[in-house]
C-alpha cells in the first residue's frame, strides 16, 4: 500500500501552496491591517487573484476538462482545498479560487446548461443552497416550502433561512415539497430559481459570529417552469445529499488548511518566543499542545484521503464523509483554540488570522450537518 501522492498531485500540491505564498498571504496580511471583518474581496483584487489563477491554470481544477477546466477528481479537490485553506483569501464564500460550481450543477440539462452550469465556469455568476428552514435544519426532509403544479409552471411559497450570502446570489438551488406524502422517499423537488424572479425576497441579513452573514428568504407565489427543475421532479432530496456529501468532504480539508497552518504557526511562535529565560518551545505543556496538534491533523488528513480516494472509485462514502466531518471540524477547532493559547494576547488580535479561524470553524460544527447529526448517520448506518 503506497500512501505517496501520485507525482501529478504532488505537482498540484506545490504549485498552489507557492501561489499561496506569493499572491494570497501578503494580501491577507494588508486585509488584516485594514480591514479585518472583510466578507468579500475588492473587485480589483478578486479579478487580480483569479486573473492570476487563470494564467497559472488553477482556475476550475475540478470542472471536467470538456468544459474547459482541470478535471481533477476528489483526491485532487482535497489536496487543492487544503493549501487554499491555508489563507483566508482562499476560505472567502466567494473564493477567487472560483470556476468550481456545486457537483450537482452538473444534472443541469438543455437550457440550463447556457444559463447556470457554463457562466459559473466562468466566474459570472454566483449561486446560493436555500434549504434549511427555521424549523428543519439537519432534519433536511423536514421542509415546509411548497412547490405546487399548475399546468407547466410551479408555484413555489416558503422561508428559507441560513443561505450563506444569497442576497450577492444571481441564482438559487431551491428545495420544496411537490409531494406531502412521499416527501424525502421521492417527494421533494430541486429548483434553479433566478434572484429577480417576482415574489422571491431576501427579507432579512442574518448576522453570525463569523464575518460572513447568513440570510433569510420569502418565496411568495414564486413562479418557475418545468424548465428549472435540476435533475428530475422528487429526486431533490437526493441531490440535496450529494451536495452535502461532496461537500462535508471538502469542509474537512478546509479543516486541514486552516489547522495545518495554525499548527506551523504555533512552531514558529513557540521557538521565538522567550518567557523567563526560556522558549515556549522548551516547555513540555507547550509541546505536548503541539504534538497533540500534528497527530490530530494527521489523523484527519489520513481518513479524508481515503474517503476521497473511495469516491474516486465510484464507492458510496456517505457514512465515510460524515467521519470526516465530524473529526476535522472538531480537530481544527482545537488545533486553532491551541494555538491561540500559545500566542497569548497576540492570538486574540485580528492581526493574525487564528481569531477568524476560530469563529469560522465554530460555525462549520454546526453547518451542513451538526457534530451530532454526523454521529447520528454513522451509527445508524453501523447499526442496521
Amino acid at each position: 500500500m503506497d500512501f505517496r501522492l501520485p507525482d501529478e498531485l504532488q505537482m498540484l500540491q506545490k504549485t498552489i501552496r507557492k501561489f499561496v505564498e506569493k499572491e494570497c498571504l501578503p494580501l491577507e496580511q494588508h486585509l488584516c491591517n485594514t480591514d479585518p471583518d472583510w466578507v468579500e474581496l475588492p473587485e480589483d483584487e478578486y479579478s487580480r487573484i483569479s486573473n492570476k489563477l487563470k494564467e497559472n491554470g488553477l482556475w476550475a481544477l475540478t470542472t471536467p476538462v470538456e468544459l474547459g477546466g482541470g478535471g481533477v477528481g476528489p483526491m485532487g479537490m482535497v489536496i487543492a482545498q487544503e493549501e487554499k485553506s491555508k489563507t483566508t483569501i482562499g476560505t472567502a464564500h466567494h473564493s477567487p479560487f472560483g470556476g468550481e460550481p456545486p457537483g450537482i450543477l452538473y444534472k443541469a440539462k438543455d437550457e440550463q446548461i447556457e444559463k447556470y452550469l457554463l457562466p459559473m465556469i466562468r466566474g459570472e455568476k454566483r449561486s446560493a443552497m436555500a434549504n434549511t428552514e427555521p424549523a428543519a435544519g439537519s432534519d433536511a426532509a423536514a421542509i415546509q416550502t411548497t412547490a405546487v403544479k399548475q399546468g407547466d409552471h410551479w408555484v413555489i411559497n416558503g422561508t428559507k433561512l441560513f443561505s450563506t450570502l444569497a442576497d450577492r446570489a444571481d441564482f438559487l438551488f431551491v428545495t420544496a415539497v411537490t409531494d406531502k406524502e412521499k416527501r424525502g422517499r421521492g417527494g421533494i423537488t430541486m429548483f434553479l430559481v433566478d434572484a429577480d424572479t417576482p415574489g422571491f425576497k431576501v427579507n432579512r441579513k442574518v448576522p453570525v459570529i463569523r464575518p460572513q452573514y447568513s440570510t433569510e428568504l420569502l418565496f411568495d407565489n414564486v413562479v418557475v417552469p418545468d424548465s428549472q427543475i435540476l435533475g428530475e421532479e422528487g429526486q431533490g432530496f437526493n441531490l440535496f445529499k450529494e451536495w452535502a456529501a461532496y461537500g462535508r468532504i471538502r469542509m474537512a480539508a478546509t479543516c486541514l488548511g486552516m489547522a495545518q497552518r495554525a499548527l506551523e504557526m504555533s512552531i514558529r511562535h513557540a521557538k521565538q518566543r522567550e518567557t523567563f529565560g526560556k522558549t515556549l518551545a522548551q516547555r513540555q505543556a507547550v509541546q505536548w499542545m503541539l504534538v497533540d496538534s500534528a497527530v490530530e491533523i494527521k489523523t484527519a488528513r489520513l481518513l479524508t484521503h481515503e474517503t476521497a480516494w473511495r469516491l474516486e472509485q465510484g464507492e458510496d462514502v456517505l457514512e465515510e464523509a460524515s467521519m470526516c466531518k465530524l473529526y476535522a471540524t472538531e480537530m481544527a477547532f482545537k488545533v486553532v483554540d491551541r494555538a491561540i493559547q500559545i500566542h497569548g494576547g497576540m492570538g486574540l488580535t485580528k492581526e493574525l488570522p487564528l481569531e477568524r479561524w476560530f469563529r469560522d470553524i465554530r460555525v462549520m460544527r454546526i453547518v451542513e450537518g451538526a457534530t451530532e447529526i454526523q454521529k447520528f448517520i454513522i451509527a445508524r448506518k453501523m447499526l442496521r
